[in-house]
Order: C-alpha cells, then structure tokens, then sequence
C-alpha cells in the first residue's frame, strides 16, 4: 500500500483554529473565528496573527475559502475544512504508523468500538512474524 506523504502537523493555535471550524456547521470568517475563540477561551495568539495561521491552513490544504460576506464597509472570506475531523486524524495516523502498526491500531480500534477499551492487545491474525 502506498502512502500519500502530506504534512498534517498543525500547530496549537492551528489546532484551535480547526476545532473551531471543525464544530461549526457553516464557513466562518477571520473576525468569527476570532470572537468565538475568545467566547471559548481557546484564544492563544493575538488578534494580528490570524492572518498568517488562516494561510498557512490554506498552504496545507485544511482549510479553502468558501464565500464572501459583507464585513462593514468591505467584504471578508469566510473559509470552511475541507476535512472532517475524523478524517484529518484517520489521515495523521495512517501517514504516521508503518504497515505493522498500522494493523495493530485497526485491533486497538475494534477493541474499543467493542466496549473492551481496558483490555486491547493485537488480535493473533493481526500479529506479524518479525
């Protein structure tokens, strides 16, 4: 199986950015984004850096413009993922582990889905000779 190589990292302001726009359910502006991660809290950057982390989400790909909305005088992009949360994780684990780990994440996974979350272990048919 080949790996698309892509660069998932994000940083924690990115990180607090995205969970944002992950748990909206429409596309948001700069000045939204903003006011909401200080309604919530999560707001560890200053108001001038949104700018170049919105950017930097677009340069990997997370993120897209959406629309425009009237912002006062002028008008102002709004952006919405272009991943859902579920899927940008499937994709930061799956670049991350090799094929071995990879088959033994799958049994952890099983294991929880099953209520067994105390007692994962690989299944014998995920086990690889070495």
């Amino acid at each position: 199986m080949n790996k698309k190589t892509m660069s998932y990292h994000l940083t924690p302001s990115e990180r607090a950015i995205m969970d944002i726009l992950w748990h909206e359910k429409s596309s948001m502006s700069q000045s939204a984004i903003i006011d909401k991660a200080k309604e919530s809290g999560t707001m560890a950057w200053k108001e001038r850096s949104i700018f170049s982390m919105i950017n930097s989400l677009l340069e990997k790909g997370i993120i897209e413009e959406d629309s425009f909305i009237r912002s006062g005088k002028t008008y102002a992009r709004t952006f919405k993922p272009t991943t859902s949360r579920a899927e940008f994780y499937a994709h930061l684990v799956f670049d991350s582990l090799s094929e071995k780990e990879l088959r033994e994440f799958k049994s952890c996974l099983r294991s929880l889905s099953a209520g067994n979350a105390a007692d994962i272990q690989p299944q014998d048919d995920d086990k690889v000779a070495e």
